[in-house]
């Protein structure tokens, strides 16, 4: 039996095969609850116990992208195993367990969700979740799976959000923390929010904290302000450090400048000067140099602040390094900028030793 997928409503795609062990339960009308209800009631006609499928499409601010974008007319097959989804493709007569689920940040689009249930005793729980590319075909050969067709973002995120408080299973919150963040919805911020800063274990914070800093939103980083102040713990503020890496807006450079300068665990100091080096950002290398020339910064610190400079562009850290190399007070200092420039592998690193060990000066 194959039903059709359709994403025309959304203006998004194309329709897809749904192959297989399929049944439809989006009759016009039913909420999502009430669909996800009736799935329950019709796998229990014919077994008492056992696991079945359900899946749906949601608007998502980000597009889904599933694998190799020249494949689409492979199909994926969709399996059950150790009470885990698996999806597998058959790609030029070789199966691929392996793919990516990846955003594409261009303005969104439709996102698909499969839910795994186990039935008990009348009784249905979610045990995993997994995304999937609606540009993509699949097959579902050995557990059913009840399509449910689409749901708006409000209904779904209201769903989700709701099976992430009932779930006692850590890694089906985190599974479900990454979906949720995917809705088109003014709720995902300040859901997210409220899990960084719950009673929740560490990891699922730190989750939370991550799809903050993927969000790539003022909220987001007002947010991730709003937790840097209020957090306890190394682990989860350099969570935060790390949140605000993953963009290059000027207002998430400044909140790590800010960490760096004056926060006052020095582990989350020097990750925020690691993660700085990662930046071109010229405003980045100022700060660096400075921490290594500041007269109040301990040896530690200012190595660290020296790694992040040899992470900067060629063009950035080589006249950097070679100034600090020449002129600062401290000898250790100036002996691990010569390290760092070493490593450049540079001519003009090269030219910079051959000066020092040679005693020459530069030609007028």
């Amino acid at each position: 039996m194959v039903f059709l997928l359709a994403g025309a409503s959304w203006g998004f795609g194309q329709d897809v095969a749904l192959t297989g062990r399929v049944q439809h339960i989006d009759k016009p009308g039913l909420s999502l609850d009430k669909r996800i209800e009736a799935a329950g009631q019709e796998f229990r006609r014919e077994h008492r116990e056992g696991l079945y499928m359900a899946g749906y499409v949601f608007p998502a601010r980000d597009r889904i992208n599933m694998g190799d974008r020249r494949t689409l007319d492979t199909p994926y097959q969709v399996r059950i195993k150790s009470s885990e989804i698996k999806i597998r493709r058959v790609y030029q007569g070789k199966n691929r367990d392996r793919y990516s689920v990846n955003t594409e940040l261009d303005g969104g689009g439709p996102a698909g969700i499969f839910l795994l249930y186990r039935m008990s005793d009348s009784k249905s729980r979610i045990v995993d979740s997994t995304l999937f590319d609606p540009d993509r075909s699949f097959v579902f050969e050995d557990t059913p799976l009840y399509w449910l067709g689409e749901a708006d973002a409000a209904e779904s995120f209201a769903f989700l959000t709701a099976q992430f408080e009932r779930s006692g299973a850590d890694e089906l919150q985190n599974n479900l923390i990454f979906v949720i963040s995917l809705h088109d919805s003014p709720k995902a911020t300040p859901f997210l929010k409220g899990v960084a800063l719950g009673g929740y274990a560490t990891g699922i914070r730190k989750n939370a904290i991550f799809w903050l800093g993927n969000l790539k939103s003022p909220e987001g980083y007002r947010a991730l302000k709003d937790i840097a102040g209020k957090v306890q713990g190394t682990e989860l503020r350099k969570q935060v450090v790390f949140a605000y890496s993953m963009s290059s807006e000027e207002e998430a450079i400044q909140e790590m400048l800010r960490i760096a300068r004056k926060d006052k665990d020095r582990e989350v100091r020097k990750n925020a000067i690691f993660w700085l080096g990662q930046k071109a950002s010229d405003e980045a290398a100022v700060f660096l140099k400075d921490v290594v020339e500041g007269s109040d910064e301990d040896e530690d610190i200012k190595k660290s602040a020296l790694f992040a400079i040899s992470q900067l562009p060629k063009d950035q850290s080589i006249p950097l390094l070679m100034s600090i190399a020449k002129s600062n007070q401290s000898a250790a200092v100036r002996k691990n900028a010569i390290f760092w420039l070493g490593q450049t592998g540079e001519e003009e690193a090269l030219q910079f030793f051959e000066e020092i060990l040679l005693k020459k000066q530069p030609a007028a």
